[in-house]
C-alpha cells in the first residue's frame, strides 16, 4: 500500500483556534483507561486520503456509544469526506486538517454507514462526488452533531487527559513504515501525516483505531509513550461542550492569549458559582 498521502495536513495557525487548556481545568485520572471497544466498526480508507473523514467517523462513534452504550454507531466516512471537502479549499489528493474535520463535526454531524456506504474502491473523484449526499442522509447527519471542540497539546499526560475527560481525540500523527502491519507501532521518522481516534490508554501506551492498516487485526493499535513526543506528534483535538459566552470570548479576534484566558476563567467560575446555587436550591426544596 502506498501511504505516502494519507491525507493529513497541519492546520494554519488561526488565533480564533479555542484551545482546550482555556475552557477545560486538568481531573485526576485513572492509570489505565480502556474502555470496550471491540462493539466498533473499523472503516477502512483503502488508497485514499481520506483518513481525516475516517477518524472523524471513529471519533464520532466512540462518543455516541459512551453517552448511550446499548447503542453501536457506524457511521459512513464518505459523508464526512464530502462535507469537509465542500469547505476546505484544499485540493482532493491532499486530504484535510484537523479544523475542518470539527467543522464538520459540528454543522453537519454524522450521517449512518448506510445507504452511502463507503466504497473507497471509486475514482477520488466520484467517491468525493457532492450528488452523492441526499436531502435523507443530510436530515439524518445533522442530529449527531457535535456543539463545538477545542484543540489540545500533544505530550502523552496530556493526550491522556483529553480522552478520559471527553471520551476521545483526534490525533495528528507523521508515521513511517513501522506503523502499518503491526498493533505495537515504531516510529523513527516523520515521514507520512496521518489522522487517528485515540480512545483510551494504560501507564505506557496510547490506543488509537487507525484507518489505513490493510489488516483488520492491526486496526486497533497501542503507541508506546516513548514515540509521544514533538517529532511524530503534531496536533490533538476533541468535541466538548463550551457556553457560548465562552465560545464568544475564545474566538475574539483581538484579544490575546492571557485576556481570553483570564475572561474565560471568570465566565467558568460564574456558571460553576450558579450552578451550585442552584443544586443548593434544589437540596432545600
Amino acid at each position: 500500500m502506498d501511504y505516502s498521502k494519507l491525507g493529513a495536513i497541519q492546520r494554519p495557525k488561526d488565533e480564533r483556534d479555542i484551545l482546550l487548556g482555556t475552557v477545560q481545568a486538568p481531573v485526576s485520572i485513572p492509570t489505565t483507561y480502556l474502555p470496550d471497544d471491540s462493539w466498533l466498526v473499523r472503516n477502512f480508507q483503502g488508497q485514499t486520503p481520506t483518513c481525516g473523514a475516517h477518524a472523524s467517523s471513529h471519533f464520532k462513534a466512540v462518543l455516541d456509544h459512551l453517552q448511550n452504550p446499548s447503542l453501536a454507531p457506524h457511521y459512513t466516512p464518505r459523508f464526512s469526506w464530502i462535507r469537509i471537502k465542500a469547505i476546505d479549499g484544499i485540493p482532493l489528493g491532499n486530504g484535510t486538517d484537523m479544523r475542518f474535520i470539527f467543522k464538520s463535526e459540528q454543522n453537519d454531524g454524522m450521517d449512518d454507514f448506510e445507504p452511502l456506504e463507503n466504497d473507497v474502491t471509486l475514482p477520488l473523484p466520484a467517491y468525493s462526488e457532492v450528488s452523492a449526499v441526499t436531502p435523507d442522509m443530510t436530515a439524518n447527519a445533522k442530529p449527531k452533531a457535535i456543539q463545538s471542540y477545542a484543540f489540545g497539546n500533544t505530550d502523552f499526560e496530556s493526550i491522556c487527559q483529553t480522552i478520559y475527560q471527553n471520551g476521545a481525540a483526534l490525533l495528528l500523527v507523521k508515521c513511517d513504515d513501522g506503523f502499518w502491519g503491526t498493533s505495537a507501532p515504531t516510529f523513527t521518522t516523520p515521514e507520512y501525516g496521518h489522522f487517528v481516534c485515540a480512545d483510551g490508554y494504560d501507564e505506557n501506551n496510547i490506543r488509537v483505531i487507525d484507518s489505513a492498516d490493510p489488516n483488520p487485526q492491526f486496526a486497533v493499535k497501542m503507541i508506546a509513550k516513548q514515540y509521544v513526543t514533538p517529532q511524530f506528534f503534531f496536533e490533538s483535538g476533541t468535541a466538548v461542550d463550551i457556553p457560548p459566552s465562552v465560545q464568544a470570548v475564545a474566538t475574539h479576534p483581538t484579544l490575546t492569549p492571557e485576556q481570553k484566558a483570564s475572561i474565560i476563567q471568570t465566565i467558568l467560575n460564574d456558571i460553576e458559582q450558579a450552578v451550585g446555587l442552584v443544586k443548593q436550591e434544589l437540596g432545600s426544596l
